[in-house]
């Protein structure tokens, strides 16, 4: 086939329109959503928990992880462009500010035997297994839309996806979770969610990469 021939071949094809931005984001949080509402109908969730919502420091291991992926979302979904930039970086300090808070509110006021206690090999694993469970296919929708667009910088894409997949998968199963301690899940959520982001950025380098 000549070029001129090729050339107007490949113009006659339909192409695929990209999703835009708010599409994106509108997938991100509906996987984010069924994969905690999928966990939720398997496990359940803990016993009174719309009263126990009611206390702040219970309500804040929700609202925390919640506050972490939705600052995160914009951020990830401007990077799936060519030459994206995260506009207001600083707003992704803010959960670690509110998070190194409840850490140092707990330690201050929390009794010296009742500050680690919750700390138990059985606890630890499942909390950060089941958030990694729980984060995977929000993660891997995430670098499938990056796939899809143009990313310039596919690691840092892939640790965005991370931090959102893993926040939001947090979010989750703090519907299930026991621990109240502000300490644990401060500690062992933040784990959950870092270990997303390495997977993130690792996959990201990877697939994503031009």
């Amino acid at each position: 086939m000549k070029t001129d021939e090729l050339i107007t071949t490949l113009a006659g094809q339909p192409t695929a329109l990209p999703l835009r931005s708010g599409q994106q984001v509108l997938a991100l949080l509906s996987a984010m959503a069924a994969a905690a509402a999928l966990f939720l109908a398997v496990a359940g969730p803990r016993d009174g928990l719309s009263a126990l919502l009611m206390q702040p420091l219970i309500a804040a291991k929700t609202l925390l992880p919640v506050l972490t992926s939705l600052i995160a979302l914009p951020a990830l979904v401007a990077l799936f462009y060519p030459e994206g930039r995260i506009s207001h970086p600083l707003r992704l300090a803010l959960p670690l500010a509110v998070a190194a808070g409840l850490w140092g509110f707990g330690f201050a006021t929390l009794p010296g035997a009742a500050r680690f206690a919750q700390f138990t090999p059985f606890a630890i694993v499942e909390c950060v297994g089941l958030i990694l469970v729980i984060a995977a296919l929000p993660l891997w929708l995430a670098l499938w839309l990056a796939a899809q667009a143009a990313p310039t910088r596919p690691m840092l894409t892939g640790a965005l996806a991370g931090l959102v997949a893993g926040a939001g998968a947090a979010a989750g199963y703090s519907f299930f979770c026991l621990q109240d301690n502000p300490l644990f899940y401060v500690t062992w959520y933040g784990t959950a969610v870092a270990l997303t982001m390495i997977a993130g950025a690792w996959l990201g380098a990877r697939r994503l990469r031009w």
